[in-house]
């Protein structure tokens, strides 16, 4: 088909001629579309000049439709049926719909998310599944190009086609083994700043907001080991003496399953923001925004003693 062919055509003469059809009077037609008697008069004429036939004749009674008229009648109801079909509103109902959804996400979010998600999941929406990649610096190329639908838990600035919303703050914990020769003395920003310090990064580089914090007190820390796996952090820091500084909802877990103890950072550092990310292609998409939704409300189920001093 050669969708180009129609580009000089009024494809509103199609719905004009089906009212002109089903009334076979110009102005209970007219008064059906909301236009005037001579407007609808204007599009029979070009119907006229369109079909090369007069479609509706005058008779003692009224208008009479033509064998023509008579034959394409059916074919423009099946038609605009269709369209209407085609533009009406999808309505979502989790219960029977299927697929899956790829979410990229650091390990922090898929430990603080999906296990609620995938129960949430499993009750109302039990045809869909779900595919967690990790988190990776090409995010936006993969939004763009629906390698992924979603990315959760990763700081962005302003992007275009590119949809954000907050889904939970968090204020910073440090993390230390039980024992560690640190909490026997006073807790100050420079003997933080001194020990050596456990950092988890995804992309290789440096920490952010906790070393923008020491930086304005005029102080560097020592990052003595850099993973990109925060499963591993508890075993680590239970086995040296290296400290850790983590969102704190992810600190309160570690030293529940581990021993290690939690202290407030010595200095002031702004929360963590989690943000949820998707792209324009999938923003009116129903499944998806079932799904932003759902996982907004869980996000906003988490305890907030949990996730703030």
């Amino acid at each position: 088909m050669d969708a180009s062919e129609l580009a000089g055509q009024n494809l509103n003469l199609l719905v004009a001629l089906h009212a002109l059809l089903r009334e076979r009077h110009v102005s209970r037609a007219a008064a059906q579309l909301g236009v005037s008697q001579p407007a609808m008069s204007r599009s029979l004429g070009r119907l006229r000049e369109l079909f090369d036939d007069p479609l509706l004749v005058r008779v003692k009674a009224g208008m009479q439709p033509t064998p023509r008229a008579l034959e394409l009648l059916p074919q423009i109801e099946a038609i605009l049926a269709e369209v209407l079909e085609l533009i009406r509103p999808v309505e979502f109902c989790p219960a029977t719909a299927s697929g899956t959804v790829r979410v990229a996400a650091p390990d922090l979010v898929v430990y603080m998310l999906v296990p609620a998600l995938m129960r949430s999941l499993a009750e109302q929406a039990p045809g869909l599944d779900l595919d967690i990649v990790s988190w990776r610096p090409s995010w936006r190329e993969d939004l763009e190009t629906s390698a992924i639908d979603l990315c959760v838990g990763m700081p962005s600035g302003d992007e275009p086609n590119i949809y954000a919303r907050t889904l939970f703050e968090s204020d910073w914990a440090c993390v230390l083994r039980k024992g560690h020769p640190a909490l026997r003395a006073k807790w100050t920003v420079e003997r933080f700043a001194g020990l050596d310090h456990l950092l988890v990064s995804l992309t290789g580089r440096g920490g952010g907001q906790i070393d923008a914090a020491l930086a304005r007190h005029g102080l560097e820390r020592h990052v003595a080991l850099r993973v990109p796996y925060p499963v591993l952090t508890p075993l680590l820091v239970a086995e040296t003496d290296l400290v850790l500084t983590t969102p704190r909802w992810l600190a309160r877990k570690l030293a529940s399953t581990a021993q290690l103890a939690v202290r407030r950072p010595p200095i002031p550092v702004p929360p963590l923001r989690a943000p949820m990310l998707w792209h324009e292609r999938s923003h009116r998409d129903p499944t998806h925004r079932w799904l932003r939704d759902l996982v907004a409300r869980l996000a906003g189920e988490l305890d907030p003693r949990a996730l703030r001093w």
